[in-house]
């Protein structure tokens, strides 16, 4: 057209101020049961083709968080769900391995009947430090690679899968080859580095908490009906 182009000025990030101890948010609501989410700031992966301390932690982190919840047999369901002293009724983690933005590592879990949601926080906050102390298994790590790439494996069957994946690459300013180069990277990460980051990213200085704290339902109050003409 007849508009001269111009360089487009790179947006200049917001950042948080540096944290300190840890964040705390209550909200009180009618509900039957608590609920607890804990959030911890990591660093995201940036770049694949050289990778850095803090793109090999990232990977990393997301091997932890599948150790502790990516399958049936992981820590969470072991250790806090499927066992006599039952602490929570659910518990997973994710991970924000890339993105555009700061990322964060979730924890979340609903308590148990007769637990608090500080009891859960305080077992979950036990797990990772556990893997903090004593690391984690070769046969875990091992059950982790193989279950992803056998993941990523089976998503290129889909056209559909290999096109979100290309565009959501491609939004945040990773290379198309990503995926590919993650699976080289992912086959090269050890039982160290998963210690390693379970020991650095769950400080206090990293952590926000947040709870709900359930109230009791009005029996008298009408029941809530979405308005017409919404679809999912």
């Amino acid at each position: 057209g007849s508009l001269p182009t111009h360089p487009v000025k790179a947006i200049k990030p917001a950042l948080e101020p540096k944290q300190l101890g840890v964040k705390r948010i209550e909200v009180k609501t009618p509900a039957d049961q608590a609920y607890l989410l804990m959030a911890f700031k990591v660093p995201q992966m940036t770049q694949v083709d050289n990778p850095t301390e803090n793109d090999w932690d990232a990977l990393a982190l997301t091997v932890l968080s599948a150790i502790l919840d990516g399958n049936d047999g992981a820590r969470f369901e072991r250790t806090l769900i499927n066992n006599e002293q039952r602490i929570a009724d659910s518990a997973s983690t994710g991970n924000g391995l890339y993105g555009r933005g700061p990322q964060l590592f979730l924890v979340e879990g609903v308590p148990a009947n007769g637990k608090t949601a500080a009891d859960l926080e305080a077992a979950l906050r036990g797990q990772i430090k556990r893997v903090a102390d004593e690391g984690v298994t070769e046969a875990e790590l091992n059950r982790v690679k193989t279950q992803w790439i056998a993941s990523e494996i089976y998503q290129r069957d889909s056209v559909f899968s290999q096109a979100n994946q290309l565009g959501a690459l491609w939004a945040i300013g990773l290379p198309l080859e990503t995926k590919d180069k993650l699976i080289e990277m992912l086959r090269k990460i050890t039982t160290e580095q998963v210690k390693n980051v379970a020991k650095k990213y769950f400080g206090d200085d990293q952590l926000t908490v947040a709870v709900l704290n359930p109230q009791p339902r009005d029996p008298n109050a009408k029941p809530r009906t979405p308005p017409a003409g919404l679809r999912h």
